[in-house]
């Protein structure tokens, strides 16, 4: 911990639409923020300008410093937030966890579960996962935007204490508010589905979240991609949560409890005008030419539902037309749902 004025020492590591939102909202509440990213290019903005975020979250402009490597910086952190993408996580986080303090503990916030299978090599390693409640993108001028509001559900994995998790919202908020819940396992798998449906299916498609869910071929997949995964979520003993403001996505499936058709309809559609103007992330990474996180998300569920032996059609499909896509074999059009609906009747 810093000695001037007992301000926590934080490491952000990954500075894309999570990241840097995180980094400018602690850096403007006087946090000790040090922003860690590959990307030279985002470290020289960030260095020359600052992180500048709007939308949401309200104007922001905040100045923080940014290096390519946490190894270029002396002493250790007190928090180390990891935003990197789901494929990287487990390589940053075996890299970065020496750089923490006695005391310190690491923060992750991906879209995915993959934190439940590193955590298990590393149960000393004081880890707290967070599941994002608010969306943000980098605009062309690289400010970032809050195209949604929100905040973190934040819960311990390893080794932390009520202690820890109540440090942690003392440094969000208010800026970020921050809800802890004792069961993370179920939260992170209620983010997972939610995002295996709205990302999953917006990659397949190309769709903006409003457009996406005005179909009615996407809101029946939507349902089916939900309920392969609480069936799996059910197998491995996992009670899903509900987060934020979130809706438990079991609700939107076929199982007993779940919400009648028209109660199932009218949420996706009031989600899809809120948060009309959304782009999945897949949508963003396959037009910058960057791998995705499908083997991450509806390739979790898929992996899973196989070892259970569990039938997860609707979730595998969405893997391979992405990935085809990815392969520039396909294009993303809204014809390629109407495909997946068709092999999900065999």
């Amino acid at each position: 911990m810093s000695l001037i004025l007992n301000i926590m020492r934080i490491a952000v590591i990954g500075c894309g639409g999570i990241g840097g939102v995180v980094a400018g909202i602690l850096g403007s509440q006087e946090s000790d923020v040090l922003c860690v990213d590959i990307n030279k290019d985002t470290v020289k903005r960030i260095n020359d300008r600052g992180i500048r975020l709007y939308g949401k979250k309200g104007n922001i402009n905040t100045s923080v410093r940014a290096v390519s490597s946490i190894g270029d910086e002396e002493g250790e952190f007190d928090v180390i937030v990891i935003t990197v993408k789901s494929m990287v996580l487990r390589d940053v986080f075996e890299l970065n966890k020496d750089h923490l303090s006695n005391d310190g503990l690491i923060l992750t916030l991906q879209n995915g579960i993959e934190i439940l299978d590193i955590v298990k090599d590393f149960p000393d390693v004081k880890t707290v996962a967070g599941a994002v409640g608010y969306n943000s993108q980098i605009d062309e001028k690289g400010e970032y935007i809050v195209t949604a509001q929100g905040g973190i559900t934040i819960g311990n994995l390893t080794t932390g204490s009520d202690e820890d998790l109540l440090r942690l919202k003392n440094i969000f908020d208010p800026g970020i508010l921050i809800d802890i819940n004792r069961n993370i396992t179920g939260v992170l798998w209620s983010k997972l589905l939610i995002v295996c449906g709205v990302t999953g299916l917006g990659g397949c498609s190309g769709l903006r979240l409003g457009e996406l869910l005005g179909h009615r071929e996407a809101r029946q997949l939507f349902y089916r991609v939900v309920t392969e995964g609480a069936s799996v979520s059910k197998k491995l003993g996992i009670q899903l949560e509900k987060f934020g403001r979130a809706i438990n996505p079991e609700k939107f499936g076929d199982h007993k409890g779940g919400y009648p058709i028209f109660a199932r309809y009218l949420l996706l559609k009031l989600i899809g005008i809120t948060r009309q103007n959304i782009k999945a992330g897949i949508i963003l990474d396959i037009e910058r030419g960057n791998r995705t996180e499908v083997d991450f998300i509806n390739g979790a569920v898929v992996k899973a539902g196989m070892a259970l032996g569990i039938d997860t059609t609707v979730n595998r499909e969405i893997v391979r037309v992405v990935k085809e896509i990815e392969q520039g074999n396909r294009r993303m059009t809204k014809g390629n749902l109407l495909e997946i609906m068709e092999l999900n009747k065999r």
